[in-house]
């Protein structure tokens, strides 16, 4: 018998080993998707597009061999593990009530089902894996043609269209191609196959043993949150080989009730629960009661004024660690393609956070293996960290200068932003620009020493325009070069900076 723990953690290893393979994988797409500049045209993007989707689908083949073995050698040894703690607690009982059941060491047969079981599982796995390259060039491929579609439309900027490309792989890219087209990651798709796997093989040893032992009555063992399905016949006693009345109780067909058997059913997909030998006949107590099973989905853990069961709980924990993975995979894939992360950083913050303040307030423990990404080590967090917090004082300054907009006290418009890199070739000929500084005492390069000196900027026109200030004065410039304003700071250019400095902005 395998506790519905036990089960709940047996692929744990496995997961980390194939989380591993996707974020190699998801870096790999991401840094490809942010060569795809300057690619303008038709034939050469052509070209690239072909080209780089054919180097992601054979740098996965190559990675997929160095995962796969690794994985089949940690499926050899759970499947070990977990035979063995299923005898050993199955025979337990036995021994409790004098009965000798032969060593599974040394039993042919059972070792045989082993063996089975193993090739099986590992058999399952790798077909799904051997459709891992196929389908995420096919994702990448996708995704270069929409980022392409929005570039060439002129419906985002470059940078815009690879972030977005990068955010949706990131958080939705799939990984195997399972026969029913139904596609899937390759975390989940190593949960389902090893879990459902391991219990399965566990329960035809126990099957066999039960058979070598004379035995026909079981006990299906429970969990909280069941599916309304399996909670029907969860915890209950049942008979293999139809249904009987003895010693005046009546016990259904082990089978027919729990859908043993089926991938609906018990030991099922996805399935925690299994079950272990009971002998009604030498007096053994049921492990569970009614009382005990109700007690499973009692609401006894307050959180934020409400009572949640511990089931409930746990799942708004694993919620609140996806997210930081979540941010954590979007962050590096962004700083693989070479796009803002700055977002994503503080977005991370608020997960850790989250996370933090829930399992304060729930007695519950942060599990750091669920929340871990390969290659998001200390140095990640640390820029990430220092990324969020950057970014949660340009929040509150945007915040304040908004106010101000509405009380009147400045005018300026857009978003305050860290000052980016001016473009490359800036335009100074406008004429109107140039009387506009001939009337501020202002010239050519004036403005180079403002652009110089700024450390913070408005962005402004939906990102199409971007304007430097510093103490110098301010100067606006499109995305063309052309440079559309310039002058010193005036009473609300002023009061901007005295509200960036206030939030501990650097400004100069």
């Amino acid at each position: 018998m395998l506790a519905p723990d036990y089960l709940d953690h047996a692929p744990d290893r496995l997961i980390l080993l194939w989380q591993q393979a996707e974020d190699d994988i998801l870096r790999d797409v991401a840094r490809r998707i942010g060569k795809m500049d300057a690619l303008t045209p038709t034939a050469n993007w052509q070209l690239w597009r072909y080209q780089q989707t054919e180097a992601v689908r054979k740098d996965v083949v190559k990675l997929l061999v160095r995962y796969t073995g690794k994985s089949e050698s940690e499926i050899r040894r759970l499947m070990q593990e977990a035979a063995t703690a299923a005898l050993e607690a199955e025979d337990e009982i036995y021994y409790h009530y004098g009965k000798e059941p032969t060593s599974f060491e040394e039993s042919t047969p059972l070792q045989n089902l082993l063996n089975a079981g193993y090739r099986q599982t590992a058999g399952s796995f790798s077909n799904l894996t051997a459709t891992t390259a196929n389908t995420v060039s096919g994702a990448f491929e996708q995704a270069l043609d929409r980022a392409w579609l929005q570039v060439s439309s002129g419906a985002f900027d470059y940078k815009t269209a690879v972030k977005r490309a990068v955010d949706g792989l990131a958080d939705s890219m799939p990984y195997v191609t399972y026969p029913s087209g139904h596609r899937d990651t390759l975390e989940v798709a190593c949960r389902r196959a090893v879990l459902t796997g391991v219990n399965q093989t566990g329960a035809k040893l126990q099957e066999a043993r039960m058979d070598e032992m004379g035995a026909s009555f079981v006990e299906v063992t429970a969990h909280g949150g069941a599916r309304p399905s399996h909670a029907v016949w969860q915890g209950r006693r049942y008979h293999r080989g139809g249904a009987v009345d003895y010693l005046g109780q009546h016990y259904e067909d082990f089978e027919s009730a729990t859908g043993y058997g089926t991938g609906a059913g018990l030991c099922g997909w996805n399935c925690r629960h299994t079950f272990f030998v009971v002998f009604p006949e030498l007096g053994s107590p049921p492990a569970w009661t009614q009382e005990s099973l109700e007690a499973l989905n009692a609401r006894d853990i307050e959180y934020n004024g409400q009572k949640y069961t511990h089931y409930e709980i746990s799942q708004m924990q694993r919620a609140r660690e996806r997210a930081v993975r979540k941010w954590k995979r979007r962050y590096l894939a962004e700083d693989a393609a070479g796009a803002d992360a700055t977002a994503s950083a503080v977005r991370l913050r608020q997960a850790r956070q989250s996370l933090t303040d829930f399992t304060r307030a729930t007695g519950g423990r942060v599990d750091s293996a669920r929340t871990s990404v390969h290659g998001f080590g200390r140095s990640e967090g640390s820029k990430t960290s220092y990324a969020a917090r950057k970014q949660e004082r340009f929040n509150a300054a945007n915040t304040e200068l908004q106010q101000m907009r509405e009380a009147g006290t400045i005018k300026a418009k857009g978003r305050l932003i860290e000052s980016p890199s001016a473009p490359n070739e800036i335009n100074f000929a406008s004429d109107h620009v140039l009387q506009r500084w001939a009337e501020r005492g202002m010239g050519p390069m004036d403005a180079e020493r403002i652009i110089r000196s700024s450390k913070v900027a408005m962005s402004q026109r939906n990102g199409t325009q971007t304007c430097y200030y510093s103490e110098l004065g301010f100067v606006a410039i499109g995305q063309d070069g052309n440079v559309s304003s310039i002058g010193p700071l005036d009473e609300g250019g002023k009061k901007l900076m005295e509200v960036v400095k206030k939030h501990g902005i650097p400004h100069s």
